[in-house]
Order: structure tokens, then C-alpha cells, then sequence
């Protein structure tokens, strides 16, 4: 485990994995004690990370029709979705006129309704194309929608994707 002291954090630490190392983001000021006594509830945090998150394109595809299903009334059908190293600033890309939908690496390992918050984004826009009325609605059904959101806020927030932005539609690249 490695504590990084930054700037960027003001009252909480927040842990990440990188590879097999476990990273803790603390504020400049926070004493080490506070650090160390969070240290271990963070580390179980990481450890409940569902495994499921770790899917095969063709799982991914399967886990699309499935919420799909139970969100989307089955409205969207996707040709393809699969993972993409090539996102690097984006979480996800739909291209709705080839119904083919891409995830970023970026996200594998990240809790389950983290990608699935995602994976609906994308698949709400083989439906709607743009971020209006109707899309809300469709992403108002996601129960866990703002803890998600949140969730790659805080990721942004600790400069780990490329756009190093806090603000989930723009740093998402998502249309």
C-alpha cells in the first residue's frame, strides 16, 4: 500500500488500485494516524469489488441485453459491445448508426454499477441520441445512477483519466 498526499483532496482519502498495488489519495494536512485508521476500511472496500466487473466481450454483450431488458423495455439492441483501449478520456462511446457500443478498459475492475451505469449511458443512446428529456427519464430508472456518477467523479478527480476533468459528461466523452 502507498500513500499519495495531494493537493486535490480536502477532507477524505480515497483508494485505487493500480495493478497489484493499493494507492491511498490523502489531503496534504491530514495526519498520518487518520490515514492509517481509514487505510484498512478502504482496503476491504477494494477487496468487495465484484469480480463479475472482469467480463469477456461476449459477457459484456450478454450483460447489455440483460439491462437492456430490464431498464429499456429491450428497446435497445446493440450489434456489438465490446471493450476498447483506445478510449482513454472516454468511459464508453456508442455509435448509433453501426448500434455498436465500446467500454473503456479504463473501467474493468471498477465496481459492477459502475459499468453498468455506463453501459446503460450507452445503450439509452441507441435510443435517444442526444442528452434530453427522454434520455434523463431513461437514466432516471437506474436506481444507483448518482452513485455511480459520483464514483467516476471521484476517479477524475484524482487525475486518473486522461481528461482530468470532475465533470462525468465532459470528462466522459460521451455524446
Amino acid at each position: 500500500m502507498e500513500v499519495r498526499r495531494t493537493a486535490r483532496r480536502k477532507k477524505t482519502v480515497a483508494a485505487v488500485r493500480e495493478g497489484s498495488l493499493t494507492v491511498l489519495y490523502a489531503p496534504l494536512r491530514m495526519p498520518i494516524y487518520e490515514i492509517e485508521e481509514m487505510a484498512l476500511e478502504l482496503q476491504e472496500r477494494l477487496n468487495r469489488i465484484d469480480p463479475r466487473a472482469y467480463y469477456s466481450d461476449q459477457e459484456l454483450m450478454e450483460r447489455a441485453e440483460y439491462l437492456s431488458g430490464l431498464y429499456l423495455f429491450s428497446a435497445a439492441q446493440p450489434k456489438s459491445v465490446s471493450w476498447s483501449e483506445k478510449l482513454t478520456s472516454a468511459w464508453g462511446i456508442c455509435n448509433p448508426l453501426h448500434q455498436t457500443i465500446n467500454l473503456s478498459l479504463r473501467l474493468k475492475g471498477l465496481p459492477q454499477y459502475v459499468i453498468d451505469y455506463v453501459l446503460l449511458h450507452e445503450l439509452v443512446h441507441l435510443i435517444c441520441t442526444n442528452h434530453g428529456r427522454d434520455f434523463d427519464n431513461f437514466m432516471k430508472l437506474y436506481e444507483k445512477k448518482e452513485k455511480a456518477e459520483g464514483y467516476l467523479d471521484a476517479v477524475d478527480e484524482l487525475g486518473l483519466s486522461e481528461s482530468g476533468s470532475s465533470n462525468f459528461e465532459r470528462s466522459s466523452g460521451i455524446c
